[in-house]
């Protein structure tokens, strides 16, 4: 008896159906065992992970305030300097601002058409 596509196609899908509900059980204990022993390793390296979590938080925690001191630090000798040299020689100074005011004020002042 010959067959045609459409039932060798069937009789294919058939067999691998019964392949698969055989093999079903044999892949859920093989995947079950990786789990299991990568569930295993995450809870025997979890304490390990959140000590090393914690070291990491702290460094950068303690980085991030140096450099703020740092630069309130540099900062504050930039404003002394400042303060120092407007006290001893202020008409540059005075020459400065009055001159960004006006150039300020041409460019607010002028008609936009």
């Amino acid at each position: 008896m010959e067959h045609t596509g459409n039932e060798n196609i069937a009789e294919a899908l058939k067999l691998l159906e019964h392949a698969a509900t055989q093999k079903k059980d044999e892949l859920k204990n093989v995947l079950s065992d990786k789990y299991t022993n990568l569930r295993s390793l995450i809870v025997d390296n979890d304490s390990s992970l959140r000590v090393s979590l914690a070291n990491a938080k702290n460094q950068a925690l303690d980085a991030v305030m140096h450099a703020k001191d740092a630069g309130v630090e540099k900062v504050r000798d930039v404003a002394r300097d400042v303060d120092k040299n407007v006290r001893q020689n202020p008409w540059p100074y005075i020459a400065g601002v009055a001159a960004v005011g006006l150039l300020g004020g041409y460019i607010l002042g002028r008609n936009r058409k």
